[in-house]
Formats: C-alpha cells, sequence, structure tokens
C-alpha cells in the first residue's frame, strides 16, 4: 500500500512540473509572434511556430534576450529563426535552414 501512495506521490509531483514548464512566458510569446508575422510574408511555411524558453530562475540569474523559434516549412521539416531584443523593435534573422523542429533547452 505504501509502494502505491508513493508512486501516486511522485506522478503528481512530475505532472505539477512538468505543467509549470510548459507555460509560455510573454517574452517568449512575443518572440514567438514576430517570426509568424515575418514568415507569413514569405512562401514555403505553415505557419506554425515554436520558440525557445527563458531560463528558469535557479538556474540563471537574468532574462533571456534572444530566442531561436523553429518555423515549421511546408515539407515538414522546419527553419530556424533568431529574435534579439523583443522590445518594441525586435530583429529576426533567419539562423538555419532546415535545422529540424527540435529546439535546444
Amino acid at each position: 500500500m505504501w509502494l502505491g501512495v508513493r508512486v501516486l506521490a511522485v506522478l503528481s509531483f512530475a505532472a505539477l512540473a512538468l505543467a509549470g514548464c510548459t507555460a509560455e512566458r510573454p517574452e517568449q510569446g512575443a518572440a514567438r509572434h514576430f517570426v509568424e508575422i515575418h514568415v507569413s510574408q514569405l512562401d514555403g511555411y505553415d505557419g506554425e511556430v515554436h520558440c525557445t524558453r527563458n531560463p528558469r530562475a535557479w538556474f540563471v540569474e537574468r532574462e533571456a534576450t534572444v530566442y531561436i523559434c523553429a518555423a515549421r516549412r511546408n515539407d515538414g521539416d522546419c527553419d530556424w529563426f533568431r529574435v534579439t531584443d523583443t522590445s518594441p523593435a525586435p530583429r529576426v534573422k533567419l539562423d538555419r535552414r532546415r535545422g529540424g523542429c527540435v529546439l535546444p533547452l
């Protein structure tokens, strides 16, 4: 019985930790939005974009100023775009063609 309670507690903790890791921060959302606008003006993209996260507070002491975003191409691969400074004048630049759709953490 105690083993079942422990397993349930570990699974509950893992679910809470995972839920906290999947929420998009405003800065990350802004970077994604800038890339969505950028690729909407280009041919060959389906509009799906996802970006790297902001570092977790216990690992890094300052906020990210550069995001890497993967924009899905019509052929199923992804190109990577670098978004620098998500303030009112962001810079979006192609970083890697066909870089894959899995981004670094």
